[in-house]
């Protein structure tokens, strides 16, 4: 528990990678020492100060009795802990009476001596309370973030759990779609299934990579490469249809990681199922573009284009006024990105569906 205390507590961290000055001291406060090295460091303090008073003892003026004692008192506090702060203080103040305070040599009474004396203990109290004050405080302070610690952990593993029968549940859909669909005879009503499979699956491997507590961004280069690899093996395309990328790096917030991996999952599967035509020796080409954007300062222009070299898309073919559903989907979310999906005839044959959007980097 201490050393928890002495690893978690707020105040006993360098903040930045610079020192800071309050958590050293509070580290020192709640590290935990063993009882031999406690009262031998308090008997060095005590002793240390006594011969350095005796040392200064001619230059030192009159009515300096306690000056090395304080140092003493508070070093003590923090490194041997409080009753042994305040066995120095008794001892020290005892000290400074009998060989500093006229007369010297004897605990002699009188108004002067009484007035030194309290002043002595007034100040060595104060010392000791805000010692005491300051271990208190940051004992509560990680005990308290400790408390959030296990919260937190608890709160990410039953995150993790809820996401991962999210994904199951939407696997065995898909599984369930699939066996569906290879029992249905109308041509049409087994591409329907099967590509409803397609989309449930694509959605159980996007929720599977995407949806953790800790993840806020994510690098859309990297992501497209694990998209592609996780929707070739789900169309069952990943050792006959070959895709090439060329991505940049750019952060994209976390939220918006669904819906362009929806948007792109759509076009590619449709790209695998026409790009299949031309034969393996022309793969599926996805390349990312991203430049600032002239509309909006700060803000960066995405663009993500996917080319088949299949038959194209009829003469006059827009998205908007495509009857298919994986489609209206698709542009649904481009609206959702604030962007726009486009398809057209590639140059040399081969569609080409272009996602453009603008955003800011996640810094």
């Amino acid at each position: 528990m201490e050393r928890l205390e002495r690893r978690r507590g707020l105040a006993l961290k360098r903040r930045n990678g610079k020192p800071d000055f309050l958590g050293e001291l509070g580290e020192l406060i709640l590290t935990p020492r063993s009882p031999a090295f406690r009262y031998a460091f308090a008997v060095l303090c005590f002793a240390t100060a006594l011969a350095v008073r005796f040392i200064f003892d001619e230059q030192l003026p009159p009515g300096f009795p306690f000056l090395t004692f304080f140092p003493a008192v508070l070093i003590t506090s923090v490194f041997s802990g409080m009753r042994l702060g305040i066995a120095v203080a008794v001892v020290s103040g005892l000290s400074s009476w009998f060989f500093f305070i006229p007369p010297v040599w004897s605990f002699h009474i009188n108004g002067g001596s009484i007035v030194a004396m309290m002043f002595y203990t007034l100040v060595v109290t104060t010392e000791l309370t805000f010692i005491a004050a300051t271990g208190v405080a940051l004992r509560r302070l990680a005990r308290e973030e400790k408390r959030s610690f296990e919260l937190a952990h608890a709160r990410e593993l039953m995150f993790n759990e809820l996401q991962h029968r999210v994904s199951n549940n939407l696997a065995t859909v898909a599984a369930l779609l699939r066996m569906q669909a290879s029992r249905v005879e109308d041509a049409d009503g087994k591409k329907a299934l099967s590509e409803a499979q397609l989309r449930i699956s694509t959605i159980s491997r996007l929720q599977r990579r995407l949806h953790s507590p800790n993840i806020q961004s994510i690098d859309i280069g990297a992501f497209l490469q694990d998209l592609v690899d996780d929707c070739l093996d789900a169309a069952g395309a990943a050792e006959a249809q070959k895709v090439t990328l060329s991505t940049q790096s750019f952060a994209l917030a976390h939220d918006k990681a669904i819906p362009l991996g929806l948007i792109v999952s759509e076009v590619l599967m449709n790209a695998v199922e026409h790009g299949a035509e031309a034969g393996p020796d022309k793969p599926i080409e996805i390349t990312m573009q991203v430049a600032p954007s002239p509309e909006e300062e700060g803000a960066f222009h995405v663009v993500i284009a996917v080319r088949d070299h299949g038959a194209g898309v009829p003469e006059g073919f827009a998205v908007e006024k495509s009857r298919s559903l994986g489609l209206g989907i698709a542009r649904q979310f481009a609206a959702q990105l604030g962007g726009q999906l486009t398809i057209t005839n590639a140059p040399g044959g081969g569609a080409l569906s272009t996602l453009a959007f603008d955003a800011v980097p996640v810094r």
